[in-house]
């Protein structure tokens, strides 16, 4: 099982990895009894106890504010720099996966159940704007207009799965989202699937068609830089957007054919990391790539990385890499390792939030120099 999958799977929820953790859900009896048998993707999320050591597995910031989500449909938002947390409104119980805010205001977060949440209000409160179902249905509507009239058989094929993710239900997860604005965003999943919106998620449609993903791999990360869009994959998959046309994407030849679980750009420059601490640079937007040496090989979760080309990495040993893009060379930061972090984000000249499985953690680390992509 890949780290993504391990971190963003409903595995999260069994015993094992919630020792220790620190979870205490309130009471079932705080729901009326239509609520606690329903669905996790309809029943709201419970009160939780000790919520900031909850398995969290993506932050983001929302102005002046921080905003993370998790397991059971947590998530979490705080006024003053993640010195304590209050939780929001949600009206689902399902793992989320990634968040993304176009300003201080606007926010989205995706995850399980193929479901994309929407809050107006800087991650107090939010909506369901998709689930799994119509996202499916979207892709099946899609491929039906496609394949009509024609024997091709890369149609047909395509016909054939989009059926099937329809009769599976909505069990295919968003693994990360990103609205470049308020109205333009992009989310992308488990076996390929991938939505667009261009009116700030009111309707959204399916781009299975705009990239050469024919063996339905799994979408792990988006990054943009320069009018571009990025995104990386599992088996080597690296793509990005044409120019001049956002939601078409060209595949970039990348030395690699492992999972990528990251992936940050910062102008010309990229860095993309995953599976055994694999991890590589491209100076010229993805046109070539070089290997960046790490000093440890676990599985690499996330990169922050700098317009002047200094990287930060986290993996899952807990450890902060931190390096430039222009020497290829990277370092263990001195700073006590965090347990099964899943995310990382800068909150201050010298400071970064980290999510994990146990839960969301502060360090101050003296020397970085990163900015937040």
């Amino acid at each position: 099982m890949s780290i993504a999958t391990l971190f963003k799977s409903p595995l999260l929820s069994g015993v094992g990895l919630m020792l220790g953790a620190g979870l205490v859900i309130a009471s079932v009896a705080s729901q009326s009894p239509v609520d606690a048998l329903r669905e996790a993707d309809t029943r709201p999320a419970l009160e939780a106890a000790h919520a900031s050591h909850a398995a969290m597995l993506a932050v983001a910031q929302a102005g002046q504010r921080l905003v993370s989500v998790g397991e059971h449909g947590l998530i979490l938002f705080s006024e003053d720099q993640g010195q304590t947390w209050q939780q929001a409104k949600v009206p689902v119980s399902v793992t989320l996966t990634a968040v993304s805010f176009a300003n201080a205001l606007q926010g989205w977060a995706a995850g399980h159940y193929g479901l994309i949440l929407h809050t107006e209000d800087g991650g107090q409160s939010w909506t369901v704007q998709m689930d799994g179902q119509r996202a499916a249905n979207l892709v099946l509507k899609e491929a039906e207009v496609r394949a009509e009239g024609t024997d091709d058989r890369q149609l047909k094929r395509a016909l054939f799965s989009a059926k099937r993710l329809v009769a599976d239900g909505p069990d295919k997860p968003f693994l990360d989202i990103h609205f470049r604005n308020a109205r333009e965003g992009l989310a992308v999943g488990a076996y390929g699937l991938i939505l667009a919106t261009v009116d700030g998620g009111n309707r959204w449609m399916p781009l299975n068609y705009n990239m050469a993903n024919s063996g339905e791999r799994h979408l792990y990360s988006i990054a943009e830089a320069n009018g571009y869009l990025y995104i990386a994959g599992e088996e080597g998959l690296l793509f990005r957007s044409q120019p001049g046309n956002d939601w078409h994407f060209d595949r970039l030849k990348t030395p690699y054919d492992g999972s990528f679980f990251t992936l940050s750009a910062a102008g010309e420059q990229l860095v993309a990391a995953g599976l055994k601490g694999n991890a590589f640079r491209s100076l010229d937007g993805g046109d070539s790539w070089q290997t960046l040496d790490l000093p440890s090989d676990a599985s690499v979760v996330d990169s922050i990385l700098g317009a002047n080309g200094d990287l930060l990495l986290v993996n899952q040993a807990g450890q902060l890499l931190q390096g430039n893009v222009a020497t290829a060379a990277v370092r263990v930061l001195p700073s006590q390792p965090v347990a099964a972090p899943t995310a990382v984000l800068r909150t201050g000249q010298n400071s970064l939030l980290l999510s994990g499985l146990r839960g969301l953690a502060q360090v101050l680390v003296p020397s970085v120099q990163v900015l937040s992509n």
